[in-house]
């Protein structure tokens, strides 16, 4: 099986079109409140990525740590960054191993963070060290897609056109372990590139265990960035959770 390679220079993650300014502004406009986050307050965005939703907490005056293990995200987060004119701290580390001598007002793990696999992955592990870097009190938000639905709903091989390149898609699921796999074949002026990435999916039950057995308390589960609860059909789930 080939290891996942997913986040490295070129990525096309770095080119989702779905991943839009627009898009961050209204999740973070949904977060804040049920956080319960004001500026200047410290906030941790766990897998920041390319730091979208670090640049716009700190252009709203928060002061946000970004962390990532990958090195291509942290220097695209960095470059960003810049590009936008603001200063979050960036870190390239593993959650499951990250330390910080001043605690936070509240963490967000979101997108497919929680549950993506590498050699030494460890979700309870990324959870339970979220919990020991916030203040009693503070919350943390997890988003990840809702396991069944996305089974349900998953498109085993995707073609997409662009103007200057294309990418096709292919996926399996993995019911014993629950991973999700896809392998991206990214084609450019007569090159491909080849992407491999894999995630665990969690239903309800299992994400709202992990939080449990984390040491989280009072979690609450929303259909991704909306007040409804979370059903049956929603392909996204958002969980609020609280640090006693």
């Amino acid at each position: 099986m080939e290891s996942p390679n997913f986040f490295r220079d070129n990525s096309p993650f770095l080119r989702h079109p779905l991943l839009t300014v627009e898009r961050t502004a209204r999740e973070i406009d949904f977060l804040t409140p049920r956080l319960g986050i004001t500026p200047p307050d410290r906030v941790l965005d766990i897998g920041c990525g390319f730091g979208r939703h670090s640049i716009e907490l700190t252009r709203r005056g928060f002061d946000v740590v970004g962390i990532d293990p990958s090195a291509a995200m942290i220097a695209a987060a960095r470059q960003r960054a810049v590009e936008a004119g603001v200063s979050p701290e960036f870190q390239q580390a593993a959650a499951e191993t990250f330390h910080d001598d001043r605690l936070f007002d509240a963490a967000i793990c979101l997108f497919t963070t929680l549950g993506q696999l590498s050699a030494d992955g460890d979700n309870l592990g990324l959870l339970g060290n979220a919990f020991r870097l916030l203040r009693p009190g503070a919350r943390l938000a997890v988003e990840t897609p809702q396991r069944d639905v996305t089974v349900r709903t998953m498109k085993a091989f995707e073609r997409f056109e662009g103007p200057n390149n294309a990418a096709e898609v292919t996926r399996s699921f993995d019911a014993a372990s629950s991973v999700l796999s896809e392998v991206f074949e990214v084609g450019s002026d007569g090159a491909s590139q080849r992407f491999v990435l894999r995630y665990r999916l969690f239903s309800a039950a299992e994400l709202t265990a992990l939080l449990l057995d984390a040491g989280f308390v009072a979690v609450e589960l929303t259909d991704g960035y909306d007040d409804a609860p979370l059903h049956n059909d929603s392909p996204a789930m958002l969980a609020i959770a609280n640090k006693p």
